[in-house]
């Protein structure tokens, strides 16, 4: 039997910006949490995740549990970082990095988390 991931977090946080590109021909979701600033510090090595859907704010909440236990989300409304998701890459497999940094200032010195081989299943009420 499978052991599943059940999401403990109470908030998730709005990515401050995000863009699509292509990274040694992957297709990666490039995010900016700048309020999670300084505290990027855990591995995304061994990291579990859940995709919600939550009704009420038309979003996707993508759920994370890192190998230390550390529990974080990011909201993705349908009509601000939801855009990112209604890409065709959305679509298949792809990787998600999140920097703390502005994406015009990010740099050698920026701390990331690197999510690879994400699929979002769609929930059949959202309709994107």
């Amino acid at each position: 039997m499978t052991r599943r991931y059940i999401p403990q977090v109470r908030s998730a946080v709005l990515p401050d910006d995000g863009a699509w590109t292509e990274l040694n021909g992957e297709d990666v979701l490039i995010l900016s949490v700048t309020e999670w600033q300084g505290q990027l510090r855990a591995s995304s090595r061994g990291y579990e995740y859940v995709w919600l859907y939550d009704r009420q704010s038309k979003a996707y909440i993508f759920c994370i549990r890192m190998s230390n236990g550390e529990e974080r989300a990011i909201a993705f409304p349908r009509e601000h970082a939801g855009t990112l998701l209604q890409d065709g890459r959305a679509y298949e497999p792809f990787t998600i990095l999140v920097t703390d940094q502005p994406l015009d200032n990010i740099g050698e010195q920026s701390q990331f988390l690197l999510f690879r081989d994400v699929k979002l299943k769609r929930h059949p009420e959202a309709g994107w």
